[in-house]
C-alpha cells in the first residue's frame, strides 16, 4: 500500500486519484490546471492500491489531513462499502468516483460521471432531451451515466452481447425511467449512439448501421487512442459527427473539484 505523504507544507490542500492500474490516469494534470484558475495551493498524487488495502488507505488518507480521492478502476464499486455516505445517484448507478468528508467528518461517496457527460454534451451542442439514445454495453461505464441520461429526459435503449446483463439494469433504474432492449429493427432510427466498451467490438456494432442516419452523433465514452477505432467504423460508414469521451473526464473531473473547493471550472 502507497501511503500519502507528508513533504508539502501543511497550507497544500491534499488530493489524489485511486486505482489499480493507475499509472495511465491524467487526473493530476487537469486538477492542477483547475486550481491555477483559483490560485490553490494544491497538491494532487496518483496512488496504486492493492484491494486488500483499500478500506485502511482510504480511511488513512482522510485521517491525515486528505481533501478529497478521485476512484477509478476496479474500485468504483468497492469503496460504496467503505463510505459512510452515497448520494442517490450513486446507489442506484452502483459507482462512486469522488470521495469526500461531510461536517461530520464522514467519508462520502457522489459520482460525477453522468454529469460529466452531460456537461460534455452541452459543450458539443448537443441536446440529449427527448433523443432516442443507444449505448453499446451493459457494464459499469454504461450504468455510471443512465441516472443522468434518464433524469434529462433521453429515450434510452441498450444493446449488448448478455442480455440479463440488460434486464439487471432495467430493472435497477425503473423507478426514474424505461430502459428499452435492442433488437435489429431498421426502421429504428438513433439521435445518437454512446459506446462504453472497454475495447472495439465490430459484432455488436455492425447491425446498428441499420439504425444510423448521416446526422446520428456517435459518441465513445473512451478517449484519445483507445476510441479511435470505433469512432473509425462509423466515419468509414459516413458518421461525421464523432467524439471521443475526452471532454467528458474533463467535466466530470470539474464536478469532482467542486465538491472539494466549492467552485466549478471552467472546462472551454
Amino acid at each position: 500500500m502507497v501511503l500519502a505523504d507528508d513533504s508539502s507544507t501543511t497550507t497544500s490542500i491534499h488530493c489524489g486519484v485511486i486505482g489499480n492500474p493507475i499509472e495511465h490516469s491524467r487526473s493530476p494534470s487537469i486538477h492542477l490546471s483547475f486550481a491555477k484558475q483559483f490560485e490553490l495551493e494544491l497538491r494532487y498524487q496518483k496512488y496504486l492500491v492493492e484491494p486488500e488495502d483499500l478500506k485502511p488507505f482510504i480511511t488513512n488518507f482522510f485521517n491525515r489531513g486528505g481533501k478529497g480521492l478521485n476512484v477509478t478502476l476496479p474500485f468504483k464499486q468497492e469503496v460504496i462499502q467503505i463510505a459512510k455516505n452515497i448520494s442517490e445517484e450513486s446507489k442506484l448507478c452502483q459507482s462512486v468516483n469522488t470521495l469526500y468528508l461531510n461536517h461530520q467528518s464522514e467519508i462520502c461517496g457522489d459520482t460525477t460521471d453522468g454529469k460529466g457527460l452531460l456537461a460534455d454534451l452541452v459543450l458539443k451542442d448537443f441536446n440529449i432531451a427527448n433523443k432516442h439514445i443507444l449505448i453499446v454495453g451493459a457494464g459499469g461505464a454504461t450504468t455510471s451515466i443512465l441516472y443522468a441520461l434518464l433524469q434529462i429526459g433521453a429515450i434510452v435503449t441498450l444493446h449488448n452481447r448478455t442480455k440479463n446483463k440488460i434486464e439487471k439494469i432495467k430493472s435497477n433504474f425503473s423507478s426514474i425511467g424505461d430502459i428499452e432492449l435492442y433488437s435489429e429493427n431498421p426502421l429504428q432510427k438513433f439521435d445518437a449512439i454512446i459506446t462504453a466498451t472497454s475495447i472495439f467490438n465490430p459484432q455488436l456494432l455492425i447491425p446498428l448501421l441499420n439504425n444510423i442516419t448521416p446526422d446520428t452523433f456517435i459518441y465513445d465514452l473512451n478517449y484519445k487512442e483507445r476510441a479511435d477505432e470505433t469512432l473509425n467504423f462509423f466515419r468509414n460508414n459516413g458518421i461525421k459527427r464523432c467524439s471521443d469521451g475526452y471532454g467528458m473526464l474533463i467535466a466530470q473531473a470539474a464536478k469532482s473539484f467542486e465538491i472539494w473547493h466549492g467552485v466549478l471550472p471552467k472546462i472551454i
